[in-house]
């Protein structure tokens, strides 16, 4: 790692943190979304911040084991909580055992072979990967149902998620996750989607990925400097990102630098859902694009 230029280990940053929270895919085998369950009380382990903020919305009781994340340990209703993994390590599934959950769950990818292990020991698991809104909404539902439990909306949690047609203006956007390479979200990324969601013209919507992270692009500072967006937005992942990018000579160049329209996000929000809070959040500052 200590050998890696600077500028890439954010990258591998990125590729660790992606797989946590923004990964709704198909059940593993075993699992059951009957929803016929009069059982309210079931006993859940959520390996990722926002399945885990998800059950404790809609049932805390049945809440046992979460992942962790700085997200949630600054919380209160979090602070009894058994913590079953931490960072890029696999989930402990022998702490997990000891909980005798009823139901597991976990993201798709990372946590593929943990939730498999379960299944194989009898314990139903859902594997998630959300990609939009439309994906957040099937997993409040799919959880409420084996939860047995009302379902809440999705604009209920996430009020300033919801869309008023012709409320947002269509100016040229485009969002760095980091400044060396230049990575940037199209269409088939989680930002990418909250972005048509709010019909932010996301300039790099229909550019196919090259980068290696599945719905991300990489970008040389030429293609940067030609589309010359509107707004830039550039995402906060604790490397003062804003210093380093500005740094680059090339950026005076560009319209949103001159107009002061560069804008700093979370990184949880609208790379990584993250939590219920930090999607809220990111919504409510898409707004004021």
């Amino acid at each position: 790692m200590f050998s890696i230029k600077k500028e890439y280990y954010y990258i591998f940053l990125l590729a660790s943190i992606f797989l946590f929270g923004c990964s709704i895919n198909l059940p593993l085998k075993n699992s059951s979304f009957s929803g016929d369950t009069k059982d309210n009380n079931k006993r859940v382990i959520a390996l990722t911040s926002l399945t885990a903020d998800l059950v404790e919305r809609l049932n805390s009781k049945s809440l046992l084991g979460i992942p962790g994340t700085r997200l949630l340990k600054s919380k209160e209703q979090f602070k009894d909580k058994v913590i079953v993994s931490q960072g890029r390590n696999p989930p402990s599934i022998e702490k997990i055992i000891s909980l005798q959950p009823d139901l597991v769950l976990g993201a798709k990818g990372f946590h593929t072979k943990a939730l498999s292990q379960l299944n194989d020991l009898g314990i139903e698991t859902i594997s998630t990967e959300i990609k939009n809104l439309n994906d957040l909404e099937l997993l409040i539902n799919r959880i409420s149902k084996n939860l047995g439990v009302e379902n809440q909306s999705l604009i209920s949690l996430v009020p300033n998620c919801e869309k008023t047609i012709g409320e947002f203006p269509s100016r040229s956007t485009i969002v760095l996750v980091s400044s060396s390479p230049l990575l940037s979200p199209n269409k088939n990324s989680w930002a990418g989607s909250l972005l048509d969601e709010f019909n932010i013209n996301n300039l790099i919507s229909d550019i196919q990925s090259k980068s290696g992270f599945d719905g991300y692009v990489t970008l040389s500072p030429e293609v940067l400097l030609d589309k010359n967006p509107d707004n830039i937005v550039l995402i906060d992942t604790g490397n003062d990102m804003q210093n380093l990018f500005l740094g680059k000579s090339y950026t005076s160049k560009l319209k949103a630098v001159n107009s002061n329209n560069v804008y700093t996000f979370n990184y949880y929000g609208l790379v990584n859902p993250g939590s219920i809070e930090s999607i809220n959040n990111a919504c409510k500052k898409l707004k004021k694009l």
